[in-house]
């Protein structure tokens, strides 16, 4: 009787590997086409922070646009980026990279943040305990990519780096191994515009609960980076004096002095500019959202049992109301969506409320123009998350740290 039963079972695990090969397969294939077409046909990002490297290991001082854009200029044969804005240690960090020729280096930076990325997903879903083994697995890496790692790719950015280090942080902290969580909370810090908020919510709950160790390890690891920087180049910091240095932060800029366009960003601000909302109600809305924001953060800092739980909240708040922000900057959010998707709603009715939301988000990147309507990916991971935390069942709760 028992080989009758395995005999009839094998039709039906025979399906269930295929459809997991499948859905595996479509995952990997898709990602390393993705990255194959950004690295072929798009690229822009990379250069700054290339030249930035380059510039380092001339004796030049990356945070002067007038050394650096000739070096931007000279590799790509073309201008048209920023100055170069995060901390001088990102730089040093990338000059082996810079030891290359530009588009060598180019192809080694596509390819680790390919791999950082696969290896971010897998290390969260442990993590998280979410997604199940199997195609739902591979199925959700596979949203996620298309929907954060695709534009991080093509415009060459951080966002994908930064999601590895918030997880490597969030896996150290649940290991309780102090020093190495410092070490990555503080390099998270390299773009402090996107994880300022959340590093500083997860040093303020660590500390109620008198866990110092991580944030005495942040502070000498960022010590350390700082007093090396300037030792290697002592007036780094003298050009963000000067002033007019944010101007690429909110002008398109073709060389010094030479702003071509008022730049559009993924925040709160450009996307009710876009809504075409009278000018007086906007700076209302701006501050009643960031208000909001930063009590609702508060709220759970002081009340949340759970780290996760922090550092959910803290990113949907900061890239909700922060001044700068671009879609490409989303890969961090990653945690929220696999969080929201792991509280599956105990009804048929709430499930099929979830995926609607789920097929909104990603459907923004078929029909949006401006890259400020990506911040409906924002306003739509806000909604999920909060639908299925309201319909969720205790027993579909991820896992806590602490």
């Amino acid at each position: 009787m028992d080989k009758l039963l395995n005999t009839k079972d094998e039709p039906a695990l025979r399906r269930t590997r295929l459809v997991n090969f499948a859905a595996l397969s479509a995952w990997l294939v898709t990602s390393t086409l993705m990255a194959a077409t950004a690295l072929i046909r798009f690229g822009q990002d990379f250069r700054v922070y290339y030249a930035a490297a380059r510039l380092l290991l001339k004796g030049g001082n990356p945070f002067d646009y007038n050394q650096l854009f000739p070096v931007i200029l000279q590799i790509s044969g073309k201008a048209g980026n920023a100055p170069y804005y995060n901390p001088p240690w990102l730089a040093w960090f990338l000059t082996p990279l810079a030891l290359l020729p530009y588009q060598p280096a180019r192809a080694v930076w596509i390819l680790l943040n390919l791999v950082i990325w696969c290896l971010g997903l897998w290390q969260l879903s442990r993590l998280l305990d979410w997604p199940p083994a199997g195609w739902q697995r591979w199925s959700i890496f596979l949203y996620a990519t298309f929907l954060f790692a695709w534009v991080t790719w093509r415009y060459e950015q951080m966002g994908i780096i930064l999601f590895a280090l918030l997880v490597a942080a969030l896996a150290s902290l649940r290991k309780s191994d102090w020093a190495w969580a410092g070490v990555w909370l503080a390099l998270l810090l390299i773009k402090p515009n996107l994880t300022f908020i959340p590093v500083a919510a997860a040093s303020l709950w660590l500390l109620r609960r008198g866990r110092w160790q991580p944030i005495l390890s942040m502070s000498l690891v960022l010590t350390g980076l700082l007093l090396a920087s300037t030792a290697a180049t002592p007036d780094w910091y003298r050009p963000l004096l000067q002033p007019g240095v944010g101007s690429g932060l909110v002008n398109i800029l073709d060389g010094p002095n030479h702003e071509v366009a008022i730049r559009i960003n993924t925040t709160l601000a450009d996307w009710l500019n876009m809504l075409s909302l009278n000018s007086t109600i906007i700076p209302i809305i701006r501050w009643s959202a960031t208000l909001a924001a930063g009590a609702i953060l508060l709220w759970v800092i002081f009340r949340s049992n759970s780290l996760i739980m922090v550092m959910i909240c803290a990113l949907l708040a900061n890239f909700a109301v922060t001044p700068y922000a671009l879609q490409y900057d989303y890969p961090l959010l990653t945690l929220p969506l696999f969080w929201a998707t792991a509280r599956i709603p105990s009804t048929a009715r709430a499930r099929w409320g979830g995926l609607a939301i789920s097929v909104f988000i990603a459907s923004v990147l078929i029909w949006e123009r401006p890259i400020s309507d990506g911040y409906w990916i924002l306003l739509g991971l806000i909604a999920l998350t909060a639908w299925n935390w309201r319909f969720a069942t205790s027993k579909n709760t991820p896992i806590s740290l602490f």
